[in-house]
Order: C-alpha cells, then sequence, then structure tokens
C-alpha cells in the first residue's frame, strides 16, 4: 500500500503519519521491529529495494517511511527502476505500507510525482488559510474538552502566526493550566511572544563559535522540561528576524524601523539588530540550512533530541 504525503504543513502529514504508524503497530507489529525510516535525500536505489522488498520479521508486512525523496540528487539515475516498481503495487492492505513523506513542495515535473499523485492515498497539506486556521486551533483546544475565548484566540495567533508545531505546544500548555476556558490573560500569561532570554544567549553562542556554552545552554532548556521541537522552532524563528534584518540593511538603522517592519516588540528588534551585525549572510543562510535539516531530522527520529542538538551545533 502506497502513501504519499506532501507539501508545506509538516505537522498535519507528521499527524497523518503518526495515526498510520501508531495502527500498523496496534494491528500488525506491536514490536515495532517492522518499522523502518530511510532518508529518501541520501538513499541509493539499493537501500530503498532492500527496505520495501523484505519480509516483515515476525510480521506479514513492513512500514517504510521515505522522507524527502524529491531531494535526491541521485534519483534520476534510479527514477525508472522506481516507477517500475510503483506500477506492480496493487496498493492493497496485504502489501508492505510505504510512506513517501515530502516536508515540503514536491517537484510537480517530475515521473516520480505524477505517479505517486495516482494512488489512492495521495494528499497535500498547504498551510491553513486564517478561517481553517482558526478552526483548527479551536477544535485542538475542543479535543482537551476546553474552550476557547475569540480574545485568546485572536492574540494566539497574533503571537504565534500559521506555526502548527509552535501552536500544538502552546495549546498544550495552555488547556492544562486554564480550568474551562482558555483566556485572552491566559495566553498572555503563558504564551512566549518574544524569544527568551536563554535563546537570545544561545544566539549568541552560535554567533561566537561557542560550542560549549551553545550545547549547556540547550541541555538547560532541555531538562527544564522545554520540548527539543518548541527550542528549535524558537531558535529557527530568530534566525528568520536575523537573516530579515540582514537583508532589510540601510532601511532599518535602528530597533524601532525594525520593530515596526517586522511587527516584532522593540526589545526583540533591538537584540535581532545587535545580532544581525555579527554575521555574515553566508555564514546566516549556512546555519539556517543547518536547522532546517535538525527539523526534518526531529520528525523522524525519537529520543536522540541531545545528539542531534550536539550534531547540529558541531556542523555550524
Amino acid at each position: 500500500m502506497i502513501f504519499f504525503y506532501y507539501g508545506e504543513d509538516s505537522f498535519r502529514a507528521y499527524q497523518k503519519i503518526q495515526a498510520i504508524v501508531a495502527k500498523f503497530t496496534d494491528k500488525i507489529d506491536k514490536s515495532q521491529h517492522n518499522i523502518q525510516s530511510l532518508d529518501g535525500e541520501t538513499i541509493s536505489a539499493d537501500d530503498f529495494f532492500k527496505a520495501v522488498t523484505a519480509m516483515g520479521f515476525l510480521a506479514d508486512k513492513k512500514l517504510v517511511l521515505v522522507k524527502n525523496i524529491f531531494n535526491n540528487k541521485k534519483l534520476s539515475e534510479w527514477q525508472d527502476a522506481l516507477l517500475d516498481f510503483l506500477k506492480k503495487q496493487k496498493d492493497s492492505p496485504d502489501e508492505n505500507y510505504i510512506i513517501f513523506w515530502q516536508a515540503g513542495k514536491a517537484d510537480s515535473r517530475t515521473k516520480l510525482y505524477k505517479t505517486l499523485k495516482k494512488f489512492k492515498f495521495a494528499e497535500e497539506f498547504n498551510k491553513l488559510k486564517p478561517q481553517e486556521l482558526n478552526i483548527w486551533i479551536t477544535n485542538q483546544v475542543a479535543r482537551h474538552k476546553k474552550k476557547l475565548s475569540p480574545e485568546a484566540l485572536k492574540l494566539l495567533v497574533n503571537y504565534v502566526g500559521n506555526d502548527l508545531w509552535q501552536l500544538y505546544q502552546e495549546i498544550t500548555k495552555l488547556v492544562n493550566y486554564s480550568k474551562e476556558e482558555v483566556t485572552e490573560e491566559d495566553v498572555k500569561t503563558l504564551v512566549q511572544a518574544k524569544v527568551d532570554d536563554n535563546i537570545f544567549n544561545l544566539i549568541d553562542a552560535l554567533g561566537n563559535k561557542d560550542k560549549a556554552l551553545s550545547l549547556k545552554l540547550i541541555e538547560e532548556q532541555l531538562k527544564s522540561g522545554v520540548n527539543h521541537q518548541y527550542i528549535l522552532t524558537m531558535i529557527i524563528r530568530q534566525f528568520r528576524f536575523i537573516i530579515k534584518a540582514k537583508a532589510l540593511g540601510d532601511r532599518a538603522t535602528n530597533s524601532w524601523l525594525l520593530a515596526k517592519t517586522l511587527k516584532i516588540p522593540n526589545l526583540v528588534a533591538e537584540k535581532t539588530l545587535e545580532q544581525s551585525r555579527r554575521y555574515t549572510m553566508d555564514q546566516l543562510k549556512s546555519i539556517y540550512k543547518q536547522l532546517l535539516i535538525l527539523d526534518e531530522k526531529f520528525k523522524t527520529t525519537a529520543n536522540q533530541e541531545k545528539i542531534l542538538f550536539t550534531q547540529m551545533i558541531n556542523n555550524l
């Protein structure tokens, strides 16, 4: 059975995949010995075909997750063989489960895209529109048997935007804190609308290439119970601000102008402007690329957060 999920909204795609994995675990492979993740960006033809054609271990089938195969630079060398394999699939529950997940846009010009799109379980996850986002947030809160005031909803969207990964973390905090209804005051109290001092200090440490301090600050966050995905989301968010500040150049010579342009608090703008002067644009692009790679690894790897953070810091 073939699944193909892609699009800019990686959170909802991830949730869909986790539901499939949970069902597979419950119905077919409680030991999870037959669930395998492949890095689609680097796999070879041998890696792929060995994984998807192997028999299950103490189970009648396997589940194979292939992440970001459209980013594989050598795919053209074995795409035809892959297409031949896919054409022979009956798309039946009796076969191995193969999930192709592209976290972002898939190249619609390729033969692989056109083939995968024909399968029954192919779905694109686009960023939610404003009204859809409001409904999604309200439903997430309702799942915890709580209500969300209109004022709280508006403020939460203003603070976090359309980042479902961060929204999920914030909603979890809010519903655990509030009694029957999440209020505007709850959002003001709990939601981190600006990057806190620890994140600022971490950005400074990364800019100074102080790897020991960078790792120490991340460890402190993890030990205090902060979710690893939330830490990374806040780091990525701040580097986006720094890149935008760098790109603006003379058009944002002071924090007030920067705060107005980026629609961020002046305190955040002051620190962002200061940090933007410590990097070249090439350095920022390199760091941002490493952060996005780490983000992808978090979504396919469990219980290795500290190791992955360390690898990212060492690659900077």
